[in-house]
């Protein structure tokens, strides 16, 4: 792992309850999955904010949960700008360029949250999205921390999320709030289902607005 001074990211507000509520709802029970999937029917529906805050609530509980994200969107990878990290060696290099563990995670403070960028190896897909490479990497995740959260492409537009799926746990499925099609979240339910033994956990309303004050909500 970097030596470096870690970055720091931290939730807040509205954001803070809502990801914590999520986390508890994945998490928080005894049948609770060690390594989950976070994907979206298209692009731009989420995935990577769903990922990125879902890692956070975690690694920021007060039993201090060691947390790793992974960004195995290599389509259009995304976490490293979502929190702000060096764009260096990640999960691809290594995957496929033979780069140990340790030397491409880096600490999110301030909690115990490690992250795994895309990488720079990114443009050897067929190598890099195989079952038992994918399968190696998050046995070897899932023996070092409480759990992992994983970031992958769109299930409608590449196989990748299949892939990824297999070797994981439990898939969170993301859909934007009066943007995602009825007809492509089926769709993408359909694909995960078929590619990964039925393992949805379930579906977060992504942007969701509230047109009435939320501590009404809160009082029904």
């Amino acid at each position: 792992m970097s030596e470096s001074q870690p970055a720091t990211a931290v939730l807040s507000g509205s954001a803070e309850e809502a990801f914590r509520g999520l986390w508890a709802s994945v998490f928080s029970h005894p049948l609770a999955p060690k390594a989950v999937v976070v994907c979206t029917p298209n692009r731009v529906e989420g995935a990577t904010t769903v990922a990125c805050g879902l890692a956070l609530a975690g690694a920021g509980q007060g039993d201090q949960a060691r947390v790793a994200l992974v960004d195995l969107n290599l389509r259009t990878p995304r976490v490293d700008r979502q929190l702000r990290l060096k764009d260096g060696t990640g999960v691809s290099d290594v995957l496929v360029g033979g780069v140990d563990l340790d030397a491409a995670l880096q600490r999110v403070g301030p909690g115990q949250l490690d992250v795994l960028t895309a990488g720079g190896q990114c443009g050897r897909l067929s190598e890099i999205l195989q079952t038992g490479r994918v399968g190696g990497l998050l046995a070897q995740l899932k023996d070092r921390y409480d759990q992992v959260v994983i970031d992958t492409a769109p299930v409608n537009r590449y196989p990748d999320a299949q892939v990824v799926a297999r070797a994981a746990d439990g898939i969170v499925l993301v859909a934007r709030y009066r943007h995602t099609p009825r007809e492509s979240l089926l769709q993408a339910k359909r694909r995960l289902e078929a590619g990964s033994d039925g393992k949805i956990l379930g579906t977060v309303l992504n942007m969701r607005t509230y047109p009435i004050p939320g501590f009404v909500y809160r009082r029904v």
